[in-house]
């Protein structure tokens, strides 16, 4: 989920500076760990799946966290990927099993089609 796309789902202000912390404020929050290390750990890990809810403090070491990262469970949000992942998975056991079962001539043909097609897409990402 990108930057503009939470802002819209959650009406989220990342150019508001109070709205942004640093892992020693989050600690004792709802949800938090109650040690600066234990906040800064979540953090980073919540940042690794949201990274607009981390940005370098300006005049200082570190780094400080946006609010909305209080409200989001690590597991919740892992799951979310775990069923993206899943589905991707399932698709790719499909093709494969469809390709499997092709005869080889029409393998020739299918990745002679594939690769035209990801000559295509290269080209024009590079545009």
């Amino acid at each position: 989920m990108t930057e503009r796309t939470l802002q819209a789902a959650t009406k989220v202000d990342f150019t508001d500076p109070s709205q942004w912390l640093t892992a020693q404020a989050f600690t004792g929050m709802k949800g938090m760990p109650s040690t600066a290390r234990g906040a800064r750990i979540r953090l980073e890990k919540l940042a690794e799946i949201h990274p607009e809810i981390k940005r370098k403090r300006t005049g200082h070491k570190g780094f400080e966290y946006h609010i909305s990262a209080a409200g989001m469970t690590l597991k919740s949000e892992r799951g979310g990927l775990q069923t993206v992942s899943s589905i991707e998975n399932e698709q790719l056991n499909l093709w494969i099993q469809l390709f499997k079962t092709m005869k080889p001539a029409s393998r020739e043909k299918m990745l002679k089609i594939v690769l035209e097609q990801v000559s295509v897409d290269l080209s024009d990402d590079t545009k």
